[in-house]
């Protein structure tokens, strides 16, 4: 069987809004990783101004009067490409607008056979465990690396920015304030994560 577990820090006294949003990025962490890192930034709406011919670059004569213009004018600021919406048919000519350039993402992803049966496809089986402090959450980190696991890939710090109700413990690069609050673990075997949600205490 698959499950997850959560190990979040006892000490904080977080609220129950605030504890319920930081177990929830702790639980995503794996998927939003996944997909963060096999995404592809396709742009929309947009169509070329150049075609090619044996090797040997044209510019596209389009038939609509609007696209001709928009066509010449990213040319002449030295573009490949002008973003409009479709043409409506039923404008005249000289409506058609260029728009902002616009995107949509794309993932291509893939993703362990038993983790999708048994957990995505199956019941989502979690455990939200506690830990007594900070050192505490951090033993699992050690637990988890003498099982040959890794961050950011098995298991995903999770800090808050203290935009609320948490004091910052440590500042980033940016002056950011943060605060580790919990560790999610991607799911897997319960016989595997077991090992280390043994050594911690169901959340109360």
């Amino acid at each position: 069987m698959y499950k997850q577990i959560i190990i979040a820090r006892k000490d904080l006294n977080m609220s129950p809004g605030k504890l319920a949003a930081q177990i929830s990025h702790a639980s995503m962490a794996f998927l939003t990783n996944m997909i963060r890192n096999n995404v592809t930034k396709v742009p929309i709406n947009c169509h070329p101004v150049y075609t090619y011919k044996n090797n040997v670059k044209e510019e596209i004569n389009y038939p609509h009067e609007d696209y001709k213009r928009m066509a010449k004018e990213a040319i002449k600021n030295g573009e490949d490409f002008f973003y409009c919406e479709p043409v409506d048919p039923l404008k005249p000519f000289g409506e058609q607008k260029p728009t902002d350039k616009r995107y949509e993402y794309r993932a291509d992803m893939h993703i362990d056979g038993k983790l999708y049966d048994e957990w995505i496809n199956g019941s989502f089986t979690k455990c939200v465990l506690q830990a007594k402090n900070k050192n505490k959450l951090l033993k699992a980190v050690e637990l988890a690396e003498e099982l040959g696991m890794k961050e950011n890939e098995d298991f995903f710090l999770i800090k808050d920015n203290c935009y609320t109700e948490l004091d910052p413990e440590e500042f980033d690069e940016n002056g950011q304030g943060r605060t580790l609050t919990c560790i999610g673990f991607k799911p897997m075997d319960a016989e595997i994560i077991d090992k280390i949600g043994k050594k911690f205490q169901l959340y109360k």
